[in-house]
C-alpha cells in the first residue's frame, strides 16, 4: 500500500485477485494496525520476513505509489523472491532522478508544520485535500473519497512529525539499478495520473529489462477503484502470461 492509508486500499481488487492467486496484503510498518514507526529502511527486509514467516519463498509482487516504491526495493534486494513485479501508479522511485518541480507535488514540508502546530488530524485532511486535487481522478467519486478518509483515519503521521531514520534516508534504488531487476515487470497507473508519476512510470518502462507499460483509461492515482475491472484484468493479463512462461504455477 501507499503512503499514509493501509492494506485496506486492496479491498476492491481481492475478489478479482482471489479467484486465481493466493493475496497477501499487510499494513508496512507505522501504519495501519502495524506496530512500531514508519521505516523505509525497513520495508524491504519486512516483506521478506513476511513471505518467509508464511512459508512462500517466492511471490508476485504488487505496490502502489510509496508501496511501489518497496516492492521495486525488495525486488533488486531480493530478486530470488519475486515471480513478478507489478508497479502502479510508481512514486517518487529513484534516489538520483530527482524530479522537475511540481504544482501537484505533495507539499511535505508544509503539513509538517500543520502537524506540529496542530496535530495529526490537521495532516489527515490536508492530505485528503491534496488528493482530491491532484490524484487525477476527476471528478473523484463521493464513495472515492468517503474510502480515502476511512483510511487516513489510521495514519498516525510518525513519519512526518517524528520520523526515524528521516525520511530522506529511504534505500530506494539508483536509476542503473533498473537494469538488476530480473523479474518480469509490469508498470500500470491511470490516465489521468499526476505528471510526476506519468514521468516516473515512464523511466522504469524504459529502464527496468523487458518492463510491460500500460494505462488504464477511466482514473488517476486510484484507478483501480475508478475502474477495478479494467485494472484488474491488466494485472491479471499479466501474471497469467508470467506464470504461463515461467517455470512456477501460481498457488
Amino acid at each position: 500500500h501507499g503512503w499514509a492509508v493501509n492494506h485496506h486500499y486492496w479491498d476492491g481488487d481481492i475478489e478479482a485477485l482471489a479467484d486465481h492467486y493466493t493475496v497477501i496484503r499487510y499494513d508496512r510498518r507505522g501504519f495501519g494496525d502495524a506496530g512500531g514507526k514508519p521505516d523505509p529502511t525497513a520495508d524491504a527486509a519486512d516483506l521478506a520476513g513476511l513471505l518467509e514467516h508464511l512459508g512462500h519463498t517466492r511471490a508476485h509482487v504488487m505496490g502502489h505509489s510509496q508501496g511501489a516504491s518497496v516492492a521495486l526495493t525488495f525486488a533488486v534486494r531480493y530478486p530470488q523472491m519475486v515471480r513478478g513485479l507489478v508497479l502502479f501508479g510508481p512514486g517518487p522511485a529513484l534516489a538520483d532522478f530527482p524530479l522537475p518541480p511540481s504544482e501537484k507535488a505533495p507539499p511535505i514540508p508544509q503539513w509538517i508544520a500543520l502537524g506540529t502546530e496542530h496535530g495529526v488530524d490537521s495532516i489527515r485532511a490536508a492530505v485528503a485535500r491534496w488528493a482530491t486535487e491532484s490524484f487525477g481522478d476527476v471528478p473523484p467519486s463521493r464513495d472515492a473519497m468517503e474510502r480515502l478518509w476511512h483510511l487516513l483515519r489510521t495514519y498516525s503521521g510518525a513519519d512526518l512529525l517524528d520520523p526515524a531514520p528521516p525520511l530522506n534516508l529511504a534505500p530506494i534504488p539508483r536509476v542503473d539499478e533498473l537494469l538488476s531487476v530480473t523479474a518480469p515487470t509490469l508498470v500500470i497507473r491511470g490516465d489521468q495520473e499526476m505528471a510526476m508519476i506519468r514521468l516516473v512510470a515512464e523511466v522504469l518502462a524504459y529502464g527496468i529489462p523487458g518492463a510491460q507499460n500500460a494505462v488504464v483509461a477511466g482514473g488517476g492515482h486510484t484507478v483501480n477503484w475508478s475502474e477495478p475491472e479494467r485494472f484488474a484484468a491488466e494485472v491479471l493479463r499479466f501474471l497469467r502470461t508470467v506464470d504461463r512462461s515461467g517455470e512456477v504455477q501460481p498457488h
